[in-house]
């Protein structure tokens, strides 16, 4: 007959830091943070959508409106005229336990989905890169190494 002792005393911990990773509020803020900073700079000051390509190019008539105001005259579409959309693009939540990247005031969200219409044939612009992704995937990666010290 075969016979199996098991030690059970280190399971306690282990179940506990389990929980911590099924209840990683900060985790998901870290994450957040991270890529709220990443995709502004992306969007809102180098005009580039998540494939990393140009957003796309302002018409002739915008441009004219862009240079009126002293917006400058490149053509590069960075979604920024008077700022609101970046000023209203953070942390949202989408449940208890979930959150996500999207506008605060429902006109900029508005913008951004007729931003997003218009210039689809280019990618889209609020998907996160590859790079961004693995962003994700090393703070998650440090987090789990962490909890399990």
């Amino acid at each position: 007959m075969i016979t199996t002792e098991v030690n059970v005393s280190g399971l306690k911990e282990l179940a506990g830091r389990m929980l911590t990773l099924q209840e990683a509020d900060s985790l998901l803020r870290e994450i957040s943070t991270t890529m709220l900073a990443e995709t502004t700079d992306r969007i809102h000051k180098f005009g580039l959508n998540a494939d990393g390509n140009p957003i796309g190019s302002y018409s002739d008539g915008y441009l004219k409106l862009r240079e009126k105001n002293g917006l400058g005259s490149d053509r590069k579409v960075i979604l920024r005229f008077n700022a609101d959309m970046e000023k209203n693009y953070g942390i949202v939540p989408i449940s208890d336990t979930e959150y996500g990247l999207g506008f605060t005031n429902p006109t900029e969200g508005q913008k951004a989905d007729w931003v997003e219409n218009t210039y689809q044939k280019n990618g889209k612009i609020y998907a996160l890169t590859d790079s961004e992704l693995d962003q994700v995937r090393a703070i998650v990666a440090e987090f789990v190494a962490n909890t399990f010290k």
